[in-house]
């Protein structure tokens, strides 16, 4: 079956489950955790150290620990979702996480340097975040858009990274482009505090401001938005995969059994759809079923679907009390 261009050109299709996946990604995303804020610790130890050495490689080593490429990613898709507590909360870890925990450790390891080690001095490194000629600030903006790009671009150019555990190894590499664009200024605030230098933290602030600015929105969610990431596909996902698993409990509601369903996306108007049923003994679907999960699809989003249902044995199914355990909820967050 083939589908024309204008029907296909936006959205990401053909990945299961693909929108829930950047949904879950995203909520994960915005919680701040302590494993977060140790990490940012290492990295603006690191950081620092970099920047007083006037070492761009120490400098670059740091951003390899910088975990801000999770709470970026919060605040683009929540903001394209249009989930204000996701983005809200990513943006609010990743502000805090640099200019409370990155700008402080900053501070204090400065501090305690000048008092006890000579030679501590406000370096090059340190002058091209904090007086940043207009050359500087507009190759450093670009980096940040830059690098807001390739985030997105990893997301929808091969949208399977989002279920893959080699995606890991990617955004990684992603990772540390942001956080060439975000830590060293964050650090430099603390410097210039630390130097008593309020100028230096002052400038290092906007052009931190800046980058933030070019990496979540006019990189990053821009990207996504001309990608395709809509929030009816993630509607459509979750309506599609309610309607299926609806069906099966209506029909087999006297049975002890549970329903998983994945959803494939192919197009605007076509999906595929895998419902898996969870059961204790051994069951006889109806034969209607699957065409019936079809026309209830039709009827609830206008979809068209082609509806495969698979039998699983699971021998602690009759333990699992819905007011106790939700599979829905657990694998989809929904």
């Amino acid at each position: 079956m083939h589908w024309g261009w204008a029907e296909r050109r936006f959205g990401v299709w053909g990945v299961r489950d693909y929108y829930t996946l950047l949904e879950q990604m995203a909520k994960e995303g915005a919680q701040f955790t302590l494993g977060y804020v140790m990490m940012i610790l290492a990295a603006g130890l690191l950081a620092t150290a970099g920047l007083l050495l006037d070492s761009p490689a120490v400098i670059i080593g740091a951003m390899c620990v910088a975990p801000f490429l999770t709470p970026s990613r919060s605040v683009c898709i929540g903001g394209l979702f249009r989930d204000r507590k996701v983005f809200v909360g990513g943006l609010l870890k990743q502000v805090l996480g640099l200019l409370v925990v990155g700008t402080a450790a900053a501070y204090v390891i400065t501090a305690v340097l000048r008092n006890s080690v000579p030679g501590i001095e406000i370096t090059q490194e340190i002058l091209l975040r904090a007086m940043p000629t207009t050359r500087d600030v507009v190759l450093t903006v670009i980096v940040a858009i830059g690098a807001g790009v390739a985030a997105s671009l990893a997301l929808t150019a091969d949208p399977r990274i989002v279920a893959k555990p080699w995606g890991q190894i990617i955004d990684a590499m992603i990772g540390v482009e942001i956080a060439i664009s975000l830590l060293p200024p964050a650090s430099v605030i603390g410097i210039g505090l630390a130097f008593g230098r309020p100028d230096i933290s002052r400038n290092a602030f906007w052009l931190l401001v800046v980058n933030v600015i070019g990496l979540d929105f006019v990189g990053s969610m821009l990207m996504l938005a001309i990608r395709g990431v809509r929030l009816r596909y993630l509607t459509l996902e979750k309506r599609i995969r309610q309607a299926a698993q609806d069906v099966v409990a209506r029909q087999l509601a006297s049975l002890p059994v549970a329903t998983v369903a994945h959803v494939v996306l192919l197009s605007d108007a076509v999906a595929n759809v895998r419902a898996l049923v969870l059961h204790r003994t051994d069951l006889t679907l109806p034969d209607t079923l699957a065409s019936d999960i079809t026309a209830a699809i039709a009827d609830e989003t206008g979809y068209r679907s082609q509806v495969v249902v698979e039998l699983t044995p699971c021998q602690t199914c009759s333990t699992l009390r819905p007011e106790d355990i939700s599979l829905k909820r657990t694998i989809f967050g929904s």
